[in-house]
Protein backbone atom coordinates (compact mmCIF):
# COMPACT_ATOMS: atom_id res chain seq x y z
CA UNK A 1 0.00 0.00 0.00
CA UNK A 2 1.15 3.54 -0.81
CA UNK A 3 0.52 6.63 1.30
CA UNK A 4 0.74 9.80 -0.79
CA UNK A 5 1.03 13.06 1.11
CA UNK A 6 0.70 15.75 -1.50
CA UNK A 7 -1.09 18.47 -3.39
CA UNK A 8 -4.54 18.43 -4.95
CA UNK A 9 -5.13 21.08 -7.60
CA UNK A 10 -7.44 22.10 -10.38
CA UNK A 11 -5.62 22.80 -13.65
CA UNK A 12 -6.71 25.57 -16.01
CA UNK A 13 -5.11 24.51 -19.27
CA UNK A 14 -4.54 26.84 -22.23
CA UNK A 15 -3.28 25.45 -25.54
CA UNK A 16 -1.36 28.14 -27.45
CA UNK A 17 0.88 28.29 -30.51
CA UNK A 18 3.73 29.83 -28.52
CA UNK A 19 4.31 30.85 -24.91
CA UNK A 20 3.19 34.38 -24.00
CA UNK A 21 5.90 36.98 -23.45
CA UNK A 22 5.87 39.75 -20.86
CA UNK A 23 3.10 42.24 -21.61
CA UNK A 24 1.62 40.09 -24.38
CA UNK A 25 -2.00 38.91 -24.66
CA UNK A 26 -2.64 35.74 -26.64
CA UNK A 27 -5.77 33.94 -27.76
CA UNK A 28 -5.71 30.25 -26.79
CA UNK A 29 -6.57 27.63 -29.38
CA UNK A 30 -8.31 25.55 -26.71
CA UNK A 31 -9.12 25.68 -23.00
CA UNK A 32 -10.01 22.95 -20.55
CA UNK A 33 -10.28 22.40 -16.80
CA UNK A 34 -8.73 19.25 -15.29
CA UNK A 35 -7.95 17.62 -11.97
CA UNK A 36 -4.28 18.01 -11.11
CA UNK A 37 -1.61 18.62 -8.48
CA UNK A 38 1.61 16.65 -8.15
CA UNK A 39 0.39 14.61 -5.20
CA UNK A 40 -2.94 13.80 -6.82
CA UNK A 41 -1.35 13.02 -10.19
CA UNK A 42 1.17 10.64 -8.65
CA UNK A 43 -1.43 8.98 -6.42
CA UNK A 44 -3.70 8.43 -9.42
CA UNK A 45 -0.84 7.08 -11.55
CA UNK A 46 0.03 4.56 -8.84
CA UNK A 47 -3.62 3.55 -8.44
CA UNK A 48 -4.13 3.14 -12.19
CA UNK A 49 -1.05 0.94 -12.18
CA UNK A 50 -2.77 -1.37 -9.69
CA UNK A 51 -1.58 -0.11 -6.31
CA UNK A 52 -3.71 0.46 -3.23
CA UNK A 53 -3.28 4.18 -2.51
CA UNK A 54 -4.29 6.40 0.39
CA UNK A 55 -4.30 10.10 -0.57
CA UNK A 56 -3.58 12.60 2.21
CA UNK A 57 -3.97 16.32 1.54
CA UNK A 58 -6.41 19.23 1.71
CA UNK A 59 -8.93 21.03 -0.47
CA UNK A 60 -11.10 24.10 0.09
CA UNK A 61 -14.79 24.41 0.81
CA UNK A 62 -15.40 25.59 -2.74
CA UNK A 63 -16.64 24.40 -6.11
CA UNK A 64 -13.11 23.56 -7.25
CA UNK A 65 -12.75 20.85 -4.60
CA UNK A 66 -15.03 18.42 -6.40
CA UNK A 67 -13.06 18.86 -9.62
CA UNK A 68 -9.79 18.28 -7.77
CA UNK A 69 -11.10 15.07 -6.19
CA UNK A 70 -13.10 13.78 -9.16
CA UNK A 71 -10.63 11.16 -10.39
CA UNK A 72 -9.04 10.39 -7.03
CA UNK A 73 -12.33 9.54 -5.35
CA UNK A 74 -12.94 6.59 -7.64
CA UNK A 75 -9.39 5.23 -7.55
CA UNK A 76 -7.89 5.98 -4.11
CA UNK A 77 -8.89 6.28 -0.46
CA UNK A 78 -9.61 10.01 0.01
CA UNK A 79 -10.99 9.76 3.56
CA UNK A 80 -7.95 11.64 4.88
CA UNK A 81 -8.32 14.62 2.55
CA UNK A 82 -9.25 17.59 4.76
CA UNK A 83 -11.65 20.42 3.93
CA UNK A 84 -10.16 23.77 4.96
CA UNK A 85 -10.95 27.48 4.75
CA UNK A 86 -8.32 28.24 2.08
CA UNK A 87 -9.31 27.87 -1.61
CA UNK A 88 -8.52 24.64 -3.42
CA UNK A 89 -5.08 24.74 -5.02
CA UNK A 90 -5.00 25.56 -8.70
CA UNK A 91 -2.60 25.93 -11.59
CA UNK A 92 -2.51 27.88 -14.85
CA UNK A 93 -0.91 25.71 -17.53
CA UNK A 94 0.13 26.94 -20.96
CA UNK A 95 1.00 24.30 -23.56
CA UNK A 96 2.62 25.33 -26.83
CA UNK A 97 2.45 23.70 -30.27
CA UNK A 98 5.51 21.54 -29.48
CA UNK A 99 3.93 20.08 -26.33
CA UNK A 100 6.09 22.08 -23.91
CA UNK A 101 4.44 23.58 -20.86
CA UNK A 102 4.71 26.60 -18.57
CA UNK A 103 2.95 26.35 -15.19
CA UNK A 104 2.05 28.78 -12.40
CA UNK A 105 0.64 27.23 -9.20
CA UNK A 106 -1.41 28.81 -6.39
CA UNK A 107 -0.95 26.45 -3.43
CA UNK A 108 -4.06 27.48 -1.48
CA UNK A 109 -5.42 24.63 0.66
CA UNK A 110 -2.35 22.49 0.00
CA UNK A 111 -0.37 24.54 2.52
CA UNK A 112 -2.94 23.63 5.17
CA UNK A 113 -2.48 19.87 4.80
CA UNK A 114 -0.95 18.27 7.88
CA UNK A 115 1.14 15.12 8.03
CA UNK A 116 -0.46 14.26 11.39
CA UNK A 117 -3.41 13.04 9.31
CA UNK A 118 -1.20 10.02 8.53
CA UNK A 119 -1.86 8.12 11.75
CA UNK A 120 0.69 5.63 13.10
CA UNK A 121 -1.39 2.58 12.16
CA UNK A 122 -1.59 3.73 8.56
CA UNK A 123 2.10 4.57 8.41
CA UNK A 124 3.01 1.14 9.74
CA UNK A 125 0.86 -0.54 7.10
CA UNK A 126 2.45 1.33 4.17
CA UNK A 127 5.11 -0.13 1.90
CA UNK A 128 5.81 3.25 0.29
CA UNK A 129 5.39 6.83 1.50
CA UNK A 130 5.39 9.21 -1.46
CA UNK A 131 5.96 12.96 -1.04
CA UNK A 132 6.48 16.06 -3.18
CA UNK A 133 7.15 19.75 -2.49
CA UNK A 134 3.77 21.46 -3.10
CA UNK A 135 2.79 21.25 0.59
CA UNK A 136 4.14 22.99 3.67
CA UNK A 137 7.83 22.08 3.82
CA UNK A 138 7.74 21.55 7.60
CA UNK A 139 4.98 18.96 7.18
CA UNK A 140 6.94 17.17 4.47
CA UNK A 141 9.98 17.05 6.75
CA UNK A 142 7.93 15.71 9.67
CA UNK A 143 6.59 12.83 7.61
CA UNK A 144 10.04 11.96 6.25
CA UNK A 145 11.33 11.73 9.83
CA UNK A 146 8.36 9.66 10.99
CA UNK A 147 8.80 7.21 8.13
CA UNK A 148 12.25 6.30 9.47
CA UNK A 149 10.60 4.42 12.33
CA UNK A 150 8.61 2.07 10.07
CA UNK A 151 9.39 -0.37 7.26
CA UNK A 152 8.06 1.88 4.48
CA UNK A 153 10.28 3.16 1.67
CA UNK A 154 10.22 6.96 1.54
CA UNK A 155 10.28 8.51 -1.94
CA UNK A 156 10.64 12.28 -2.22
CA UNK A 157 10.00 13.93 -5.56
CA UNK A 158 11.88 17.20 -5.03
CA UNK A 159 9.44 19.12 -7.22
CA UNK A 160 9.18 21.99 -7.39
CA UNK A 161 12.81 22.36 -6.34
CA UNK A 162 12.90 23.89 -2.88
CA UNK A 163 15.81 23.79 -0.43
CA UNK A 164 15.70 21.11 2.25
CA UNK A 165 18.52 20.48 4.68
CA UNK A 166 21.07 17.87 3.65
CA UNK A 167 20.23 15.96 6.82
CA UNK A 168 16.55 15.65 5.91
CA UNK A 169 17.31 14.73 2.30
CA UNK A 170 19.66 12.00 3.51
CA UNK A 171 16.81 10.44 5.51
CA UNK A 172 14.87 9.65 2.32
CA UNK A 173 15.33 6.25 0.70
CA UNK A 174 15.01 7.66 -2.81
CA UNK A 175 15.01 11.24 -4.12
CA UNK A 176 13.57 11.77 -7.60
CA UNK A 177 14.52 14.87 -9.61
CA UNK A 178 14.41 16.01 -13.22
CA UNK A 179 17.38 17.72 -14.85
CA UNK A 180 16.47 21.25 -13.68
CA UNK A 181 15.78 20.05 -10.13
CA UNK A 182 19.04 18.12 -10.12
CA UNK A 183 20.92 21.29 -11.10
CA UNK A 184 19.24 23.23 -8.31
CA UNK A 185 19.99 20.51 -5.76
CA UNK A 186 23.60 20.29 -6.91
CA UNK A 187 23.94 24.05 -6.48
CA UNK A 188 22.71 23.91 -2.88
CA UNK A 189 24.95 20.97 -2.04
CA UNK A 190 28.02 22.10 -3.97
CA UNK A 191 28.42 18.91 -6.02
CA UNK A 192 27.74 17.56 -9.50
CA UNK A 193 24.20 17.13 -10.79
CA UNK A 194 24.41 13.51 -11.95
CA UNK A 195 22.53 10.87 -10.00
CA UNK A 196 25.84 9.33 -8.98
CA UNK A 197 27.29 12.63 -7.68
CA UNK A 198 24.12 13.57 -5.78
CA UNK A 199 23.77 10.10 -4.32
CA UNK A 200 27.37 10.07 -3.12
CA UNK A 201 27.00 13.51 -1.52
CA UNK A 202 23.73 12.68 0.22
CA UNK A 203 24.54 9.04 0.98
CA UNK A 204 21.11 7.96 -0.26
CA UNK A 205 19.39 6.89 -3.46
CA UNK A 206 18.88 9.45 -6.24
CA UNK A 207 16.95 9.01 -9.48
CA UNK A 208 17.27 11.66 -12.20
CA UNK A 209 14.83 11.73 -15.12
CA UNK A 210 16.32 12.92 -18.41
CA UNK A 211 13.31 13.57 -20.63
CA UNK A 212 13.80 12.01 -24.04
CA UNK A 213 17.11 10.53 -22.88
CA UNK A 214 15.44 8.27 -20.31
CA UNK A 215 16.49 8.18 -16.66
CA UNK A 216 19.38 7.26 -14.43
CA UNK A 217 19.61 6.22 -10.81
CA UNK A 218 22.27 5.55 -8.25
CA UNK A 219 20.72 3.65 -5.38
CA UNK A 220 21.19 0.54 -3.26
CA UNK A 221 24.71 0.07 -4.61
CA UNK A 222 23.75 0.11 -8.29
CA UNK A 223 24.02 2.59 -11.12
CA UNK A 224 21.10 2.13 -13.50
CA UNK A 225 20.43 3.81 -16.82
CA UNK A 226 17.35 3.26 -18.98
CA UNK A 227 16.27 4.67 -22.33
CA UNK A 228 13.01 6.52 -22.94
CA UNK A 229 10.21 5.17 -25.09
CA UNK A 230 10.07 6.98 -28.42
CA UNK A 231 6.69 8.67 -28.85
CA UNK A 232 5.12 11.60 -30.66
CA UNK A 233 4.88 14.15 -27.87
CA UNK A 234 1.53 15.90 -27.55
CA UNK A 235 1.58 17.12 -23.93
CA UNK A 236 4.20 16.62 -21.22
CA UNK A 237 2.12 18.13 -18.39
CA UNK A 238 1.70 15.06 -16.16
CA UNK A 239 4.39 12.81 -17.61
CA UNK A 240 6.85 13.34 -14.76
CA UNK A 241 4.17 12.68 -12.16
CA UNK A 242 3.10 9.58 -14.07
CA UNK A 243 6.69 8.31 -13.96
CA UNK A 244 6.96 8.83 -10.20
CA UNK A 245 3.56 7.31 -9.42
CA UNK A 246 4.15 4.18 -11.51
CA UNK A 247 7.66 3.88 -10.08
CA UNK A 248 6.14 3.87 -6.57
CA UNK A 249 3.53 1.32 -7.62
CA UNK A 250 6.13 -1.01 -9.07
CA UNK A 251 8.33 -0.76 -5.98
CA UNK A 252 5.28 -1.29 -3.76
CA UNK A 253 4.65 -4.68 -5.34
CA UNK A 254 8.28 -5.72 -5.03
CA UNK A 255 9.87 -5.02 -8.41
CA UNK A 256 13.58 -4.17 -8.31
CA UNK A 257 14.46 -0.55 -9.06
CA UNK A 258 15.62 -1.21 -12.63
CA UNK A 259 12.37 -2.96 -13.57
CA UNK A 260 10.35 -0.28 -11.79
CA UNK A 261 12.14 2.45 -13.78
CA UNK A 262 11.52 0.65 -17.07
CA UNK A 263 7.81 0.32 -16.33
CA UNK A 264 7.58 3.95 -15.21
CA UNK A 265 9.32 5.09 -18.39
CA UNK A 266 6.79 3.27 -20.57
CA UNK A 267 3.85 4.76 -18.65
CA UNK A 268 5.35 8.26 -18.86
CA UNK A 269 5.87 7.81 -22.60
CA UNK A 270 2.20 6.95 -23.01
CA UNK A 271 1.26 10.03 -20.98
CA UNK A 272 3.39 12.24 -23.25
CA UNK A 273 1.61 10.88 -26.30
CA UNK A 274 -1.80 12.05 -25.05
CA UNK A 275 -3.23 15.49 -24.26
CA UNK A 276 -4.28 16.27 -20.72
CA UNK A 277 -3.10 16.04 -17.14
CA UNK A 278 -4.70 13.17 -15.23
CA UNK A 279 -6.60 12.13 -18.35
CA UNK A 280 -3.27 11.20 -19.99
CA UNK A 281 -2.21 8.75 -17.25
CA UNK A 282 -2.48 5.15 -18.53
CA UNK A 283 -4.12 2.11 -16.96
CA UNK A 284 -1.95 -0.83 -15.93
CA UNK A 285 -3.22 -2.88 -18.91
CA UNK A 286 -2.12 -0.15 -21.33
CA UNK A 287 1.33 0.02 -19.75
CA UNK A 288 1.63 -3.77 -19.83
CA UNK A 289 0.73 -3.88 -23.52
CA UNK A 290 3.18 -1.12 -24.44
CA UNK A 291 5.93 -2.68 -22.35
CA UNK A 292 5.40 -6.08 -23.93
CA UNK A 293 5.65 -4.50 -27.38
CA UNK A 294 8.90 -2.82 -26.40
CA UNK A 295 10.33 -5.98 -24.84
CA UNK A 296 13.66 -5.47 -23.13
CA UNK A 297 14.75 -2.64 -25.43
CA UNK A 298 14.25 -0.05 -22.70
CA UNK A 299 17.14 -1.48 -20.68
CA UNK A 300 20.36 0.34 -21.34
CA UNK A 301 22.79 -0.46 -18.55
CA UNK A 302 22.87 -1.53 -14.92
CA UNK A 303 26.31 -1.42 -13.35
CA UNK A 304 27.18 -2.22 -9.73
CA UNK A 305 29.09 0.65 -8.11
CA UNK A 306 29.86 -0.84 -4.69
Amino acid sequence: MIVTFGSINVDFVYEVEAMPQAGQTLLANRFRTESGGKGANQALAAARDGAEVVMVGAVGNDSLAEIGLRNLAGATDVSRVARVAEPTGNASIHIDAEGRNMIVVAAGANLMATSDTVEEALLKRANVVLLQMENDVAEVEKLIRRTLAVKATSILNLAPAFPLSQQVLSLCDLIVVNEDEAEALAGWLGCGSSAEALSAHLDTGVLRTLGGDGAEACAFGDYIRIAAMSVEVKDTTAAGDCFVGVLASALDRGLPLKAAMERASVAAGLACSRPGSQSSIPLDSETEQAQNQRGSSLSDVAVNVE
